[in-house]
Protein backbone atom coordinates (compact mmCIF):
# COMPACT_ATOMS: atom_id res chain seq x y z
CA UNK A 1 0.00 0.00 0.00
CA UNK A 2 1.32 3.44 -0.89
CA UNK A 3 1.41 5.40 2.42
CA UNK A 4 0.78 8.65 0.56
CA UNK A 5 -2.45 7.42 -0.98
CA UNK A 6 -5.74 9.13 -0.16
CA UNK A 7 -6.82 8.63 3.42
CA UNK A 8 -9.71 6.25 4.25
CA UNK A 9 -11.48 9.21 5.88
CA UNK A 10 -12.31 10.39 2.38
CA UNK A 11 -14.99 7.67 2.30
CA UNK A 12 -16.90 9.63 4.93
CA UNK A 13 -17.78 12.18 2.27
CA UNK A 14 -20.13 9.65 0.76
CA UNK A 15 -22.49 10.33 3.66
CA UNK A 16 -23.12 13.88 2.40
CA UNK A 17 -23.02 15.67 -0.92
CA UNK A 18 -19.87 17.65 -1.58
CA UNK A 19 -21.86 20.89 -1.39
CA UNK A 20 -23.40 19.98 1.97
CA UNK A 21 -20.00 19.24 3.49
CA UNK A 22 -18.44 22.37 2.04
CA UNK A 23 -21.24 24.49 3.54
CA UNK A 24 -20.63 22.95 6.96
CA UNK A 25 -16.89 23.59 6.67
CA UNK A 26 -17.52 27.23 5.75
CA UNK A 27 -19.78 27.70 8.79
CA UNK A 28 -16.96 26.59 11.10
CA UNK A 29 -14.05 28.27 9.32
CA UNK A 30 -14.16 31.31 11.61
CA UNK A 31 -12.64 29.11 14.33
CA UNK A 32 -9.43 28.51 12.36
CA UNK A 33 -6.03 30.10 12.94
CA UNK A 34 -3.35 29.47 10.32
CA UNK A 35 0.35 29.48 11.27
CA UNK A 36 2.50 29.80 8.19
CA UNK A 37 6.03 30.41 7.00
CA UNK A 38 8.73 28.92 4.78
CA UNK A 39 10.18 25.47 5.41
CA UNK A 40 12.38 25.22 8.51
CA UNK A 41 11.23 28.65 9.73
CA UNK A 42 10.03 27.48 13.16
CA UNK A 43 6.30 26.93 12.63
CA UNK A 44 6.13 23.84 14.81
CA UNK A 45 8.39 25.42 17.45
CA UNK A 46 6.09 28.45 17.62
CA UNK A 47 3.04 26.29 18.26
CA UNK A 48 5.00 24.23 20.81
CA UNK A 49 5.77 27.48 22.64
CA UNK A 50 2.08 28.35 22.63
CA UNK A 51 1.12 24.93 23.98
CA UNK A 52 3.71 25.29 26.75
CA UNK A 53 2.12 28.60 27.75
CA UNK A 54 -1.28 26.91 27.98
CA UNK A 55 -0.19 24.29 30.51
CA UNK A 56 -2.13 24.55 33.71
CA UNK A 57 -5.10 26.26 32.07
CA UNK A 58 -7.21 23.10 32.03
CA UNK A 59 -7.69 23.11 28.30
CA UNK A 60 -8.18 19.84 26.48
CA UNK A 61 -5.84 19.80 23.49
CA UNK A 62 -5.97 17.27 20.65
CA UNK A 63 -4.42 16.82 17.24
CA UNK A 64 -0.91 16.23 15.95
CA UNK A 65 2.54 17.79 15.78
CA UNK A 66 5.20 16.71 13.30
CA UNK A 67 8.34 16.84 15.42
CA UNK A 68 11.36 17.41 13.20
CA UNK A 69 14.52 15.35 13.61
CA UNK A 70 18.00 16.53 12.67
CA UNK A 71 21.25 14.75 11.92
CA UNK A 72 24.48 16.44 10.80
CA UNK A 73 22.59 19.73 10.34
CA UNK A 74 20.17 18.02 7.94
CA UNK A 75 16.48 17.31 8.46
CA UNK A 76 16.52 13.54 8.88
CA UNK A 77 12.83 12.89 9.46
CA UNK A 78 9.73 13.50 11.51
CA UNK A 79 7.99 11.85 14.44
CA UNK A 80 4.25 12.30 14.89
CA UNK A 81 3.17 13.43 18.36
CA UNK A 82 -0.42 12.81 19.44
CA UNK A 83 -1.28 15.88 21.52
CA UNK A 84 -4.13 14.13 23.32
CA UNK A 85 -1.91 11.57 25.03
CA UNK A 86 1.68 12.54 24.21
CA UNK A 87 2.42 9.31 22.31
CA UNK A 88 5.07 9.51 19.60
CA UNK A 89 5.25 7.47 16.38
CA UNK A 90 7.84 7.57 13.58
CA UNK A 91 6.24 9.38 10.64
CA UNK A 92 8.95 9.86 8.00
CA UNK A 93 12.65 9.44 7.40
CA UNK A 94 14.93 10.99 4.78
CA UNK A 95 15.65 9.18 1.53
CA UNK A 96 18.96 9.21 -0.31
CA UNK A 97 17.21 10.44 -3.46
CA UNK A 98 13.84 12.10 -4.22
CA UNK A 99 10.88 9.75 -4.35
CA UNK A 100 10.27 8.75 -8.00
CA UNK A 101 6.52 9.45 -7.81
CA UNK A 102 6.05 12.58 -5.73
CA UNK A 103 9.60 13.95 -5.59
CA UNK A 104 9.72 14.27 -1.81
CA UNK A 105 12.90 13.47 0.06
CA UNK A 106 11.13 11.38 2.70
CA UNK A 107 9.64 7.92 3.03
CA UNK A 108 6.42 7.98 5.06
CA UNK A 109 5.59 5.09 7.39
CA UNK A 110 2.12 3.60 7.37
CA UNK A 111 2.18 3.31 11.18
CA UNK A 112 2.77 7.06 11.47
CA UNK A 113 0.01 7.90 9.01
CA UNK A 114 -2.40 5.59 10.83
CA UNK A 115 -1.48 7.20 14.15
CA UNK A 116 -2.17 10.62 12.64
CA UNK A 117 -5.55 9.62 11.27
CA UNK A 118 -6.46 8.09 14.63
CA UNK A 119 -5.42 11.28 16.46
CA UNK A 120 -7.58 13.35 14.08
CA UNK A 121 -10.59 11.08 14.34
CA UNK A 122 -13.70 13.13 15.28
CA UNK A 123 -14.36 10.86 18.25
CA UNK A 124 -10.86 11.46 19.58
CA UNK A 125 -11.14 15.21 19.11
CA UNK A 126 -14.70 15.50 20.45
CA UNK A 127 -14.80 17.78 23.46
CA UNK A 128 -11.38 19.30 22.80
CA UNK A 129 -10.94 23.03 23.30
CA UNK A 130 -8.15 23.22 20.74
CA UNK A 131 -7.15 20.97 17.85
CA UNK A 132 -3.74 21.37 16.20
CA UNK A 133 -2.78 19.94 12.81
CA UNK A 134 0.89 20.00 11.78
CA UNK A 135 1.32 20.35 8.92
CA UNK A 136 -0.54 21.03 5.69
CA UNK A 137 1.67 21.29 2.61
CA UNK A 138 1.82 20.39 -1.05
CA UNK A 139 0.29 16.96 -0.51
CA UNK A 140 -2.68 18.41 1.41
CA UNK A 141 -3.08 21.23 -1.14
CA UNK A 142 -3.77 18.49 -3.67
CA UNK A 143 -6.48 16.99 -1.44
CA UNK A 144 -4.37 14.20 0.08
CA UNK A 145 -2.49 13.75 3.33
CA UNK A 146 -4.36 15.17 6.32
CA UNK A 147 -6.89 17.13 4.22
CA UNK A 148 -9.75 14.57 4.35
CA UNK A 149 -9.41 14.32 8.14
CA UNK A 150 -9.33 18.10 8.56
CA UNK A 151 -12.44 18.57 6.41
CA UNK A 152 -14.35 16.05 8.50
CA UNK A 153 -13.23 17.74 11.74
CA UNK A 154 -14.18 21.21 10.53
CA UNK A 155 -17.64 19.95 9.66
CA UNK A 156 -18.29 17.91 12.80
CA UNK A 157 -16.52 19.33 15.84
CA UNK A 158 -16.58 22.69 17.57
CA UNK A 159 -13.16 23.54 19.01
CA UNK A 160 -10.72 26.17 17.85
CA UNK A 161 -8.25 24.91 15.24
CA UNK A 162 -4.62 25.83 14.67
CA UNK A 163 -3.46 24.62 11.27
CA UNK A 164 0.24 24.81 10.47
CA UNK A 165 0.60 25.45 6.74
CA UNK A 166 3.61 25.63 4.45
CA UNK A 167 3.84 29.10 2.94
CA UNK A 168 3.85 27.90 -0.67
CA UNK A 169 0.59 26.00 -0.08
CA UNK A 170 -1.20 28.66 1.99
CA UNK A 171 -3.52 30.14 -0.64
CA UNK A 172 -4.53 26.73 -1.96
CA UNK A 173 -5.27 25.41 1.55
CA UNK A 174 -7.40 28.47 2.36
CA UNK A 175 -9.42 27.92 -0.82
CA UNK A 176 -9.65 24.15 -0.38
CA UNK A 177 -10.97 24.40 3.18
CA UNK A 178 -13.25 27.35 2.40
CA UNK A 179 -11.75 29.60 5.07
CA UNK A 180 -13.19 33.10 4.81
CA UNK A 181 -11.25 36.10 6.18
CA UNK A 182 -8.45 33.85 7.48
CA UNK A 183 -6.34 34.76 10.50
CA UNK A 184 -2.76 34.05 9.42
CA UNK A 185 0.17 34.22 11.83
CA UNK A 186 3.47 34.61 9.98
CA UNK A 187 6.14 32.84 11.98
CA UNK A 188 8.74 35.34 10.69
CA UNK A 189 7.10 38.24 12.53
CA UNK A 190 9.01 39.47 15.59
CA UNK A 191 6.02 39.06 17.91
CA UNK A 192 4.58 35.96 16.27
CA UNK A 193 3.98 34.21 19.61
CA UNK A 194 2.17 37.23 21.06
CA UNK A 195 0.03 37.46 17.92
CA UNK A 196 -0.80 33.78 18.14
CA UNK A 197 -1.72 34.02 21.83
CA UNK A 198 -3.96 37.04 21.13
CA UNK A 199 -5.66 35.36 18.16
CA UNK A 200 -6.31 32.23 20.21
CA UNK A 201 -7.83 34.24 23.06
CA UNK A 202 -10.23 35.95 20.63
CA UNK A 203 -11.20 32.66 18.96
CA UNK A 204 -11.70 30.92 22.31
CA UNK A 205 -13.92 33.75 23.55
CA UNK A 206 -16.04 33.78 20.36
CA UNK A 207 -16.31 29.99 20.39
CA UNK A 208 -17.59 30.04 23.98
CA UNK A 209 -20.11 32.79 23.28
Amino acid sequence: MDPLARSPEADVFGLKTGNDLQQEVRRTAHRVILVSGPRHSGKTSLVEALLASLRGKRLRIAGILAKGLWQDKLRSGFDLVNLADGSRTPLARRRREPHPRHGMMFDFFEAGLQAGRAALDPGRCHGADLVVVDELGRLEAGGGGWTPSVKVLLARTAPVFILIVQLDSLERIIHLLGICDPVVIDVRETDALGQLEAALAVKMASSAA
